[in-house]
């Protein structure tokens, strides 16, 4: 077990909590690998297996949660991208006062939306060595889109458009339940029936909805050559389609890899397909942090 000191710092004057990760007995700064949670998640959902495997591997592990989410200050479950990819910058600047990391060695590693972040914050980022996105987007227009029925989808945009007027009348947004944005698939439903997942089950802001379709980390991912991109999605992904990482792989410059798990739902690929994404993890932080 890695031993875990919780810290908290500040990103647009907003105070985030986060937890750093490090062996028992290291006597020398670490590389480290920045944790991106989910869009609904935090940090101590479905990331510290990975953050002790990092560890265990030789690195310090870190895992902010964004502003509005878990333990962090900020409007509840506001999630707008560029806010994301800010909280993981001001994250790297962070690690760079920590005498146990190696400010120099800094690689990104993030699950679902917080593989977007990843790709959003390296493009931005020179100080990101390397890049791990699983099971994420490239468009978010697309990938709402493609996740409903065709009426569904213009629904969705007819209450955006509705709530960017109640924002300029009144100064918020409607809240509405999750799966509003986020239409549940069977996998999920299998999810929540076996796990105790109550920290996913929350409200969210249509704002973020219309922050979600006009996010498009696609346009950038080409700027985090030369360093190394590794993504990773599942072939039976029906929350976000393995699609979205192979147009991503696409349009990505060299050194870049895909890989696809055969059987892997969107949540298995941090279960059932645990070892192997580690495994391709570890690898690219290798080639990456060297």
């Amino acid at each position: 077990m890695a031993k875990t000191r919780d810290v908290t710092f500040y990103s647009g004057g907003v105070k985030l909590a986060a937890t750093l990760y490090l062996p028992d007995d290291s006597a020398q700064a670490l590389p480290v690998a920045l944790l991106c949670h989910g869009l609904r998640a935090d940090r101590k959902v479905f990331l510290p297996p990975f953050a002790e495997e990092f560890v265990r591997a030789g690195y310090a592990a870190f895992i902010p949660d964004y502003r509005g989410f878990g333990e962090s200050e900020g409007p509840r479950h506001r999630l707008i991208s560029r806010e994301r990819e800010d909280d993981i910058i001001n994250s790297i600047t962070f690690l760079g006062m920590q005498p146990e990391v190696d400010a120099n060695r800094v690689g990104l590693f993030g699950i679902s939306y917080g593989g977007a972040t990843a790709i959003g914050v390296a493009a931005r980022d020179e100080r990101v060595r390397c890049v791990v996105s699983v099971v994420t987007f490239g468009d978010g227009d697309r990938w709402m889109r493609n996740s409903r029925r065709l009426w569904e989808y213009f629904r969705l945009r007819e209450l955006i458009e509705r709530d960017r007027q109640r924002r300029v009348t009144t100064g918020a947004s409607e809240y509405v339940d999750f799966s509003e944005i986020l239409l549940a698939t069977p996998a999920e439903e299998a999810l929540y029936k076996g796990q105790d997942l109550a920290a996913l089950r929350i409200t969210l802001p249509l704002e973020t909805a219309e922050d979600i379709i006009n996010y498009h980390p696609e346009r950038v991912v080409d700027r985090i050559a030369p360093r190394p991109l590794l993504l990773i999605a599942g072939d039976k992904d029906y929350l976000v389609g393995w699609e979205e990482s192979s147009r991503l792989y696409e349009l990505a410059r060299e050194p870049k890899e895909l890989i696809i798990l055969p059987g892997m739902s969107h949540y298995q690929v941090y279960s059932d397909g645990f070892r192997p994404t580690i495994e391709a993890t570890l690898r690219t932080f290798r080639r990456g942090l060297i």
